[in-house]
Parts: structure tokens; sequence; C-alpha cells
């Protein structure tokens, strides 16, 4: 049997969905071709790109950031592996493939999704939930932007499905890889262990399966806490510095981290930070758009908020609902990201909206549920219209960010080019933003006048506008103009290069 006869016996909602499906995909490989690394995707791919060049694993090496390498590093060996592996076709198309690693696992993380779906619920269901999670702007933008947040997604949902598969111990090992990722990777353990209390309630077994997941998730993601306790003093640095101690380097020196602030719990601005940024606004901070010179931006705005809140009304549906399905084990699964990114609030701040994306699957099911219950059906109809026609908006906006970005960063080509052609490959550069580092391709020294002795050369750009970290405090500026030689300038860009003697 060919594809086309397979496609042929398909049900309804299986051949719409798998419509969704290529829509979704193409869109996250598009987006990802002329998406330009910014961010803490910067430093991540640095990081990667020295994994790769160097085969080992960086440790005080510094791309813009006065810190040591201390994140779990799967997503960077992965990215690392793919860097490598194209580099042999030229540094174009390994610095392309690097950035193809998000659509990609961002891609499977949906067609692994719509199979748990289809087997908690029913295929309508599925594919509801399915447009909720290949569109809403949050999944697009981490299946689109280098970060780890698309690779722990993607290890959460595959952990989930091979969890209701009954395959617990390999569901647990994807657990530890998730937790190899990054940190909050533990937070998909509960979630695990719920579905093996779902699957056998009988008390003996599930204190076996709970032991086996703890056991082989543990073993496999504690590799790296074990690392950072032995190499930076803390097993999950930079976080509780201030309690468990460990080294200290720039900020994180006098970092306030660990230290509980209940208050942050009810900011107001931190709430809206991560509504916003669950929607696309960069980092959830509005100020960013303004950037852009975007027309009539206010109207804008207002139709676009609006849209999100239209678009969320589901999701209370399915939250007050008493009859929805398997709603414990997507309480579970909700509850304890929740609960993680209320625990970073309560140390940091509450703009890590993308902290919550593993969590959107089971979001998506809820929302989708939410919508079956709208009454009378025709009203339902022209309501699955409205959101079809606010997921495209949600689509327009996620282009025009991405091709409006891409934009600005093609402003300092000429810069970045010319450092990679006249400056030695191990340069150590005096740079305020790990994303000038990042296009310099050069290490980089803590910006702190003591440090201009260590550096070679000196970036200066006292009003580039991509990263406020870029401009350098106006006593190393009037250091480096009076020590160093200028080598480079740029009346257009605004950025001057000095060679320091």
């Amino acid at each position: 049997m060919n594809l086309v006869e397979k496609y042929k016996k398909l049900e309804k909602y299986e051949k719409i969905a798998i419509w969704v499906l290529i829509i979704a995909i193409v869109l996250r490989f598009s987006l990802a071709s002329i998406y330009h690394v910014s961010g803490d995707a910067c430093w991540q791919l640095s990081n990667a790109k020295f994994i790769a060049e160097n085969q080992k694993i960086p440790l005080f090496e510094q791309f813009g950031r006065d810190e040591p390498f201390w994140p779990p590093p799967l997503f960077h060996i992965i990215s690392a592996f793919v860097y490598a592996m194209f580099l042999n076709f030229g540094k174009g198309v390994a610095d392309f493939a690097i950035k193809m690693t998000s659509p990609i696992l961002g891609s499977i993380t949906l067609i692994l999704f719509f199979q748990i779906a289809k087997q908690l619920f029913n295929k309508k269901i599925a594919l509801l939930s399915l447009l909720f999670l290949a569109f809403i702007p949050l999944h697009i933008d981490y299946s689109v932007f280098s970060y780890i947040d698309g690779t722990i997604t993607f290890l959460a949902v595959l952990s989930v499905y091979l969890a209701l598969k009954n395959r617990l111990m390999w569901s647990a090992a994807v657990a530890g890889l998730t937790i190899l990722t990054k940190y909050n990777g533990a937070f998909i353990v509960p979630v695990i262990w719920y579905i093996a209390y779902m699957k056998n309630k009988d008390k003996k077994a599930f204190f076996k399966n709970f032991l086996t997941i703890s056991i082989i998730s543990g073993a496999i993601g504690g590799i790296w806490f074990i690392r950072n306790w032995l190499l930076l003093g803390n097993p999950v640095w930079p976080f509780f510095n201030s309690v468990i101690g460990g080294v200290e380097m720039g900020t994180f020196a006098l970092s306030e981290i660990g230290e509980l602030n209940f208050a942050n719990l009810l900011s107001i601005s931190g709430l809206l930070s991560v509504y916003l940024g669950i929607f696309g606004v960069p980092d959830g901070n509005i100020e960013t758009l303004t950037f852009f010179n975007i027309p009539h931006l206010n109207v804008l705005l207002i139709a676009w908020l609006l849209g999100t809140i239209i678009f969320s009304i589901p999701i209370l549906f399915g939250l007050v609902s008493k009859k929805l399905d398997y709603k414990w084990l997507l309480y579970v699964w909700m509850g304890s990201f929740i609960l993680l990114i209320m625990f970073y609030a309560m140390n940091a701040s509450w703009s890590v909206s993308r902290f919550l994306l593993p969590a959107f699957p089971a979001l998506a099911l809820v929302w989708a549920y939410g919508i079956e219950k709208i009454r009378p059906k025709k009203m339902k109809r022209y309501f699955i219209l409205l959101l079809t026609l606010i997921m495209i908006g949600f689509v327009f906006t996620s282009v025009a960010k991405i091709v409006m970005a891409a934009n600005a960063w093609s402003f300092y080509e000429d810069d970045f080019g010319w450092v990679k052609k006249n400056t030695e490959k191990n340069a150590l550069f005096m740079a305020g933003s790990h994303c000038i580092s990042y296009n310099m391709e050069r290490q980089t020294v803590p910006t702190k006048v003591d440090n201009l002795e260590k550096a070679d050369y000196v970036w200066i750009n006292q009003n580039f506008k991509l990263d406020g970290l870029a401009i350098l405090d106006k006593n190393i500026v009037e250091r480096t103009k009076k020590e160093g030689i200028e080598v480079y300038k740029n009346k257009k860009t605004g950025t001057e290069v000095y060679k320091i003697s």
C-alpha cells in the first residue's frame, strides 16, 4: 500500500492533521533559515562550536559572559555534532545546519504530541490540540530559536510518549536526558511517576516503578550535577550560590539567587511578562517592540492583546469541566512546570515564559477539550473560525518579528566580517555582549577596566541597540581610546575596534 492509498483511508481529522503538520513544519524550517542568532542562543551556540572545534566541554572559556560553562550540555553536544558533521561542506553550511536543530526537534515534538493526544482523547481533540501547539507563538519561537527550551520540550514529550506506551525504563532514560539538557528537566519526572501510577495502581508495583524511574533518570541526569559540584563548588551553579557557595565570577559573585522572595509571586508586571512572552513578545517586554519602529504600534498591540484573550478562553472552559478526561495527568503535567516557574520567580523573576514550554502539550489538550464543550455547535463553528484567524495573525507576527530582527543584525555584518578577516582566531576581545562575541567568533574577557591588559582588542559601540550589555563603562572607553590603537571604524554603524598594545 503506497502513501496515497494510506492517506485516502485516514479519517477526516487525521487528514487535516497531516496538512497542519506540513504547514507547521514548513513554517519552522522557513523561519529558521532566515533567523539571525540572538539572545541567549548566541552564548549557547558559541559553546557548541567550541565543543565541535576542540572536542571538549568548555569550563572557564568566555564568550561575552563573565561566567563558566555551567548548564547541562546535551543541547550543546547535539548542536556541536551537527556543526562538526557539516563543517566539511564549508563553514557557511555548518552555520546554517546548526540552526536546524531546533526546527527538527520542534517538528518531531508536534508529531509525537499528536500521537499522545490520539491515545488519550479522540481524533478531533487531537487535531484541535495540535493546532494549539503548532501555532502558539511560544512553540513557534522555540522551534526556531537556537535555545535549549525546544530540545527539553521534545525530550519531555518523548518521555511521556514512551511512558504511555508502557516503556517505563526507556521513558526514565529519556527523562534523564531531559535533566542532562537543562536543570528544569527534572520537573518531567513527577509526570512519569504519575503515568506509572495511572497504569498500575498496585502499591508494590508503583513503588517498584517509582524506584526504577528515579534511579535511571537520576543516574543519567545526575552526572552533570556531580561535575558542577567538583569543578564549580555548587551542583546547581549559579542557583543557591548565596546558600551553597561556589565559584565567584562576574554578576553571580554577588548574586542573591537562592534567597526566596515570596513577594515576587504577586508581581503583576512579572505575570504580565510571562503572558506576553507566551504570545511572542521578546522577553515578555513590550518596550522591545519599539525598537522596530512599527507604524500604528499602539493600535496593533490592542488588537493583538484582544486576540490573545479570545484565544485563551477555551482554557478556562477546559479547566472548569468536571468531565475532563485524564485531568489529573494534565494537572500534574502543567502543575509541575508551573511550580518550577513559581520557584524561579521567588528566586529571580517571572520573565521566563519559555520555562513553561514543556507543559504546553498538556495545556493544548485542556484548550482543545474546552473548545469541544462550547455549545451550541453553530457557535462553536464560528468560534473555531475566529480562532483560526487569530492563529494566522500569530504566524504573521512571528514571521514579521524574525524578519525585522534579521534585518537589524545584518546592519552590522561589515563590522563582524572585518574582525573575522583581520584579527587572529585566538585573539581575546573586550566586548560586552555574548552576541557580539558569537558574531565575531572570538572569545572575550570580562568588561572591567582592570582586564584591559588581558585583551588584545576592544570592541566599542556605545549606541548598539540590539543588546544593552554591549555598552561599555565610560572609564573603559576613555582608557581604551587613550592607550589603544584604532584599527577599525565604521561611521555608519558607530563601531570602533581598538588594538591594545
